[in-house]
Formats: structure tokens, C-alpha cells, sequence
């Protein structure tokens, strides 16, 4: 019950608000009567003070600091009986009382404060009882529309009705929920505010108040805890009243019925990713390459068959340089938050989770269209949408496009094989390209390429280290002319005897034959590892 209900009661005429006009609106919670003169320590919020004025009366100095204390203390106002002790109340105290927004109350003569006292005390509790009713009402009316089958969209219009006013559910991501408002003035200006910089509001645990100075509009969003990592939240157009109890009770109904209806709903939502990831792990393990089976798949996962897709591949790093897996809660928390925001622009991009990895089978439209730059813009916007809403960065390795469904396979594991070797941080998204022989020593161990080189060059290792140098320089020369004597003497600016000599002297410690494919092949392989290892020592 607040002041201006009290001051309508019939069985408290008359009763007369003096001052603080102004919070009138104030909730009561509980009524204290003054019998001492030692009351201000045990001032609470939403208290209601009645007295005879007695030890107000000739003690004027108190009279103020206690109108000063229980406007500090956000007491609900005081009110005193007149003609008792207290004749007239003096116009500074009323002037103080108005200037400190305190109600300010001339209570009853004809009643005793003791029957004052109950008389408010019994309209508090019918209040409450009231109030209590009141919720019950409601929250049996919303949880009937969950159970009935209506869904939250229905709540959500059920609950606007209800308090007149606009509602919108949003997402942890600010988008709306279940609503074809797709693009909202307010959201879209907090999110310019986070791209320059600013901390997201929606990572707030308390209801709070947001205002566009462009049409002067205000906007309450209330957390619903779904017991995820990031709350959902309810967004009521029009600033709410503290004092206004039954339209907050009304949202705080809404609330606990949606806190369940949400958590319900995205459990079922992370069940069949589930059941979608592991249908697509399976057929990625499946070797059979059985053209039944694919099609089979491809229907199980509401795949088109005849289509041409590229797999894209995201993994996730931590702020630091070194790679390393996520837990699956943020895995899992990402995956949702790529699929929210892929199906806001229409795209045709099927998102999975596998591994701690994400994977996103991209529907080519037209497979001679230049998709690269498409996707490279739009992972990179991803990445960073990533980043600002879980504080962690991604990279994508892209494969080529397939011409059908049939070829996921061999796209995922171009994919990978790009994800591999994205080692540049500042890269995002990297596309497949076949591996030139340097990148594929990168994949390899410096360890087991050192051994190898050693291995095939053990020979090599009792000589002075200027005669090693020499006969490398002169055996490399000589495999990249294809075995020509004249062609590496020109390279090399020396005699040919000089490379004959030179040719045999390595044939004869190597103990090979330098004109047997094999074996050539299996020197370049090791010359090129030697001059890998240089490069990437000095690097």
C-alpha cells in the first residue's frame, strides 16, 4: 500500500497529506508508533512513523534531524496526531519535509494511535493479501498458456496486453525472440555503443533502464535466468515506476514462468544439436563411401543431396598465442550464437559442432559465383562479433566446393588440413590451396625432419664443415639440373671435372647410385628439409 491508498481509507478520515506531495506514490511496509526519543537508529525503508508529537514538541533541533534521517533512510513519511501535545507544526519543519520529498501526514483526532495503528496495519495486510492474489492469478495464467501449448510468443502479447505496454524478448545477443522485428532502434544503438567500445549492459545480473535522446523513448530490460551462461532479457518500452507494485509484479510472473519455458525449450534445442552433430560425425567417420548411406545422411540431416556446398571449419583460440580447446559449454554457447545469427540474415550455412570445432556447410547457390570474398567479409564480422560477446578469438580454414552432398568428406578434411596450417592470428579465414612441398615440411616435426636429413647425409658428417658445404652446394645444383654435368658447372661458374669429381666423391660416401630415381629422390627430399631447417632457423 503506498501514501495516497492510505490517505482514501474511510475508516483514517480525515487524514491530510501537509507535505511532500511529490511521494505520495511511496510504498508503506510497516508502521512504527514513537513512544521515545530514540527512534532514528532504528529507522527502516518503506516505515510509516505515527506519534503524538510528544518528544517532538520542545526539542525542535531533533524534529529536523529526524525528518532528515528518515528521508535519508527512504522512509515511507510520518504523521502526527494534532491538538495533543503538538498545536502547530512549525513551517520550517513542513518546509524541510517538502523540500526532502517526505510525506508529511496530520493524522486523526477522534482516533487513539493505537487504533490508528491497527487500522493501517490491517489495510496493509489486505493490501498485500491483495497483491499476493494478484500474483497468483497471473502467474496460473501464464504457466496455463506454457502448458496449453501457446509458447512464449504468446506469453509475451499476453503479458503486453496486460500492462499496456510494448514487450519484446531478447536475447543475450540482442536480437528480439520469437518476433518478425527484426530490426529494433534500441538494440541497434547499443550495439553501435559496444563498437566503439562500450562494455554490453546485457552482461548485467539487475534490471535496468535505457533512453534514446533521438524520440526521447526509455526502455526497462528485466534478466530472465535461464541458467545459462548469458541471460535472456524482457524489454518493456516506457520508464516503470518503482512505486507502480502491480505492473512490476505483473513482468516479475511473467519472468518465473519464461525462466522455466526458456530453459525447457533450449534444452530441447541443445538435444537436437546433438543428435545433428553426432549424425554428422558419424557419416564423417564412415568410410564406405556408399552412395545409400550418403543419401541417407543427407536426408537425416535435412541436407539437399544434389547440391554444391564449402565446409568452413572455426576454431577457437584463446588470448594467448598458443592454441587450445575451449570448454564444450563455450563451444556449445558459440554454436548457438552462430546459428542465432546466420538465421537473422537468411544465409543458407548449417552449423554443427564436432570436436570442440564448430563446422558450417555453406549451400553454394550458383557454384560458378565468386564466394570467397563473400565468406572471407562474413567470417571475418563473425569473428569479431565472437570476440566481443565471449572475449575469445576464432579462425576459419575454408575448403574448395563440392558438387554434391557425397563430397562433405573430402571438404572437411580440406578444411582441416587448412585450420592445421593457419597459424597467423591475424589471419582469419584462410581458404584451401594444395600444399607446395615447404608446406608440408611445416606440418612435420623439425625433430623427425632433422633425424631424416642426418640419416641420409650421415656420410657427410666427417668432413670439415667447408668441404660439406662445398659438396651440399654441388650435389643440390646437380638434382635440380636433372643429373647435367654442363648445366651445373654453368650454375656453379667451375670446370666439369670439377663437378665429375665432386658428383663421385658424394656417390662414394653415400654409397649410391646419384642416377637411380629413387634415389635422387630420396636426396632432394633431404636437401630440401636441410634448406627448410636453414630458413627456419634464421627466422
Amino acid at each position: 500500500m503506498n501514501i495516497l491508498q492510505m490517505l482514501t481509507q474511510q475508516e483514517l478520515a480525515p487524514i491530510t497529506l501537509v507535505a511532500g506531495e511529490a511521494s505520495k506514490y511511496r510504498q508503506i511496509t510497516s508502521i512504527t508508533m514513537m513512544d521515545a526519543p530514540d527512534i532514528i537508529p532504528y529507522l527502516r525503508p518503506n516505515m510509516l512513523i505515527i506519534t503524538t508529537a510528544y518528544h517532538l514538541k520542545n526539542n525542535h533541533d531533533y524534529f529536523q534531524e529526524l525528518i532528515r534521517e528518515m528521508a535519508a533512510n527512504g522512509c515511507a513519511g510520518i504523521g502526527i496526531k494534532k491538538n495533543r501535545y503538538l498545536h502547530e507544526i512549525p513551517q520550517d519543519i513542513l518546509l524541510l519535509a517538502e523540500q526532502l520529498n517526505l510525506p508529511f501526514m496530520e493524522l486523526p483526532e477522534h482516533l487513539s494511535l493505537g487504533q490508528i495503528n491497527f487500522l493501517m496495519t490491517e489495510k496493509i495486510l489486505q493490501s498485500e493479501a491483495s497483491l499476493l492474489t494478484h500474483a497468483m492469478d497471473i502467474h496460473r495464467q501464464f504457466t496455463l498458456l506454457i502448458l496449453n501449448g501457446h509458447g512464449v510468443p504468446k506469453l509475451i502479447r499476453q503479458l503486453s496486453s496486460l500492462i499496456g505496454r510494448e514487450v519484446l524478448l531478447i536475447s543475450p545477443y540482442l536480437r528480439p525472440m520469437y518476433s518478425t522485428q527484426q530490426y529494433v532502434p534500441v538494440l541497434a544503438t547499443i550495439q553501435n555503443m559496444m563498437n566503439e567500445g562500450f562494455q554490453n549492459p546485457l552482461n548485467c545480473e539487475q534490471t535496468f533502464t535505457f533512453s534514446l535522446i533521438e524520440g526521447k523513448e526509455t526502455f526497462a530490460f528485466f534478466p530472465i535466468n535461464t541458467h545459462a551462461e548469458k541471460n535472456c532479457f524482457l524489454m518493456v518500452k516506457g520508464n516503470i515506476d518503482q512505486q507502480d507494485i502491480t505492473v512490476r509484479l505483473t513482468i516479475e510472473q511473467a519472468i518465473n514462468v519464461l525462466s522455466f519455458a526458456l530453459m525447457q525449450e533450449q534444452a530441447l534445442q541443445q538435444q537436437k544439436r546433438n543428435i545433428r552433430n553426432q549424425h554428422l560425425k558419424d557419416f564423417l567417420e564412415n568410410d564406405s563411401g556408399s552412395t545409400v548411406v550418403t543419401k541417407a545422411m543427407s536426408q537425416e540431416l535435412s541436407l539437399p543431396y544434389q547440391q554444391a556446398y564449402v565446409c568452413i571449419i572455426g576454431h577457437v583460440i584463446t588470448k594467448t598465442p598458443s592454441y587450445s580447446f575451449q570448454p564444450t559449454f563455450t563451444i556449445e554457447q558459440i554454436h548457438k550464437f552462430c546459428e542465432e545469427t546466420l538465421q537473422s540474415t537468411r544465409i543458407p550455412i548449417h552449423v554443427f559442432s564436432l570436436n570442440n570445432e564448430l563446422i558450417f556447410l555453406y549451400e553454394l547457390q550458383d557454384p560458378n559465383s565468386d564466394y570467397i570474398l563473400f565468406l572471407r567479409e562474413l567470417f571475418s564480422e563473425l569473428e569479431g562479433s565472437i570476440y566481443q560477446y565471449f572475449d575469445l578469438h576464432m579462425v576459419f580454414g575454408v575448403s574448395n566446393q563440392t558438387q554434391s552432398f557425397s563430397d562433405i568428406q573430402r571438404a572437411f578434411k580440406e578444411a582441416q588440413s587448412t585450420i592445421v596450417t593457419l597459424r597467423n592470428k591475424q589471419r582469419v579465414v584462410s581458404f584451401y590451396k594444395k600444399k607446395e612441398i615447404n608446406e608440408l615440411l611445416q606440418m612435420i616435426p623439425q625433430t623427425d625432419l632433422l633425424n631424416y636429413q642426418r640419416m641420409v647425409f650421415k656420410a657427410f658428417a666427417s668432413l670439415p664443415d667447408d668441404e660439406q658445404t662445398i659438396l651440399f652446394e654441388t650435389l643440390n645444383e646437380y638434382l635440380e639440373c636433372h643429373c647435367q654435368i654442363s648445366e651445373t658447372a654453368k650454375r656453379l661458374f667451375v670446370h666439369r671435372n670439377t663437378v665429375i669429381y665432386r658428383i663421385e666423391k658424394c656417390s662414394s660416401l653415400l654409397n649410391k647410385d646419384l642416377k637411380d630415381p629413387e634415389v635422387t629422390l630420396q636426396l632432394r627430399l633431404a636437401l630440401r628439409i636441410r634448406n627448410h631447417l636453414i630458413i627456419e632457423q634464421h627466422a
